[in-house]
């Protein structure tokens, strides 16, 4: 019993996982990257509009680090992917925009 205990543990936190094939289309995953582009929208007037939620990684912190690479479309109408992380504490009712950075062409993708 001790010895299951212990697998779960082990990579558990700090650890950066893939969510669960389909997770993309979770509808509070897809809320959590919408976010993300509203507050990058926010911070430096861009005019991104969120297209999709292509991938979805958790970390365990003090909290949940969430780990989106998020399709967008320009304000000229080019797809580009992003990689943002949004920092949640459930419990807070808290959320945080901590990076969102290019990727590269949504064709790529």
């Amino acid at each position: 019993m001790a010895e299951a205990h212990n697998e779960r543990r082990v990579g558990m936190v700090g650890d950066v996982r893939d969510a669960p094939a389909g997770h993309e289309n979770d509808l509070e995953a897809i809320e959590l990257a919408r976010f993300a582009v509203a507050e990058h929208n926010s911070k430096t007037n861009a005019m991104l509009e969120f297209e999709r939620l292509v991938k979805v990684r958790h970390q365990v912190v003090a909290g949940t680090m969430h780990h989106f690479t998020v399709q967008v479309k320009e304000a000229g109408g080019g797809k580009k992917l992003y990689e943002a992380r949004v920092w949640e504490k459930v419990w807070e009712n808290f959320k945080q925009l901590q990076s969102f950075q290019p990727v590269g062409d949504a064709a790529a993708a």
